[in-house]
């Protein structure tokens, strides 16, 4: 995946209170454009995990499919996936990449430390602080780097330095819940720039 630049979005209910820094795949989402699609969300993981089922581009016979995985692409839109002559195609692939997470927060407490953690199944993470923990607090950081959070102080003028870099993010392996928190996350960025012809997909 490939982008000009890395965009910030809010992000989303259940995953509130950070800044979310995606890499938007232009090639995917100039494809959904033109299809009129959005997020591929409607149907939730579920939907998704009959997707992750398919390989991406390649056509695989219907009857290989498990009655609710051929229920599922019959239904979706051909700019999800399309069936010709008993076979079926995925075309969607991960509009986004989460690059970072970022919370802000007066100081490096553990409730920042637990808002970060949320992210921690999705991409890196790093929180911004206005003021360094007193010396007699400072183990803080120690807990920081433990769970691979970054830590940057933000001055009084705006200027930012590095106290921890977050540490490097690699997933395990590629699941719904994964693929589901990009969907969350691109729809943010539609609404952010206003480029969202249809809404959701299915």
């Amino acid at each position: 995946m490939t982008a000009a630049s890395t965009v910030q979005v809010p992000s989303f209910s259940g995953y509130g209170g950070a800044t979310l820094h995606l890499a938007i795949d232009p090639a995917e989402h100039e494809r959904r454009q033109a299809a009129g699609i959005g997020p591929v969300t409607g149907h939730g993981f579920g939907g998704l995990d009959h997707l992750m089922a398919l390989p991406a581009g390649l056509p695989v016979p219907v009857s290989e499919l498990t009655e609710e995985q051929q229920k599922y692409v019959r239904q979706a839109p051909a700019a999800i996936c399309t069936i010709d002559d008993g076979q079926v195609t995925r075309h969607a692939i991960r509009p986004c990449r989460v690059v970072l997470a970022t919370v802000e927060s007066p100081s490096a407490g553990k409730l920042a430390l637990n808002s970060a953690g949320r992210f921690a199944p999705f991409c890196p993470r790093r929180v911004v602080i206005r003021r360094l923990p007193h010396r007699k607090h400072f183990n803080y950081l120690a807990d920081y780097d433990f769970y691979g959070v970054g830590v940057t102080l933000q001055h009084p003028d705006g200027t930012t330095e590095p106290v921890l870099d977050p540490a490097p993010w690699r997933p395990k392996r590629h699941t719904p819940a994964g693929w589901w928190f990009a969907e969350r996350a691109y729809t943010e960025y539609l609404q952010h720039t206003a480029t969202n012809p249809a809404g959701a997909a299915a």
